[in-house]
């Protein structure tokens, strides 16, 4: 494949003269400069471009710490309050099941009692 490029052609055959030949020089150098200056702006622009996407991620990032944060520290306040929700609860069947117990214990002393009476002044009588 044959590359075209946009400097002047001359007519098959002929040769540049010295002036012809100088002004096609001086086109073609003022044409790779123009090239030269369109690389220097197109690869500064793409580290511009770079640059700020590279500054958008960050703020991406930054945000999802943020939010990752959050989240973390509304569960952990949530986790705290269920906790405190389940002590509260097993104290109220530990305090339910203690009075059963001592009212247990209270009938079962009285009945212990009359049974050591009976025993003691009936062995007597």
């Amino acid at each position: 494949m044959t590359r075209q490029h946009d400097t002047p052609r001359l007519p098959r055959g002929e040769r540049p003269d010295g002036d012809a030949g100088e002004q096609l020089l001086r086109e073609i150098a003022e044409r790779e400069q123009e090239l030269q200056r369109q690389i220097a702006e197109a690869r500064a622009e793409a580290a511009r471009r770079v640059e700020a996407a590279q500054r958008k991620a960050e703020e991406v990032r930054a945000h999802a710490r943020d939010r990752a944060r959050d989240l973390a520290a509304g569960a952990a306040a949530e986790a705290a309050r269920e906790a405190e929700r389940i002590g509260k609860d097993v104290l109220a069947r530990a305090e339910a099941d203690a009075a059963a117990i001592r009212k247990q214990a209270g009938d079962r002393r009285s009945k212990a009692v009359e049974f050591v009476v009976r025993e003691v002044l009936g062995g007597q009588a």
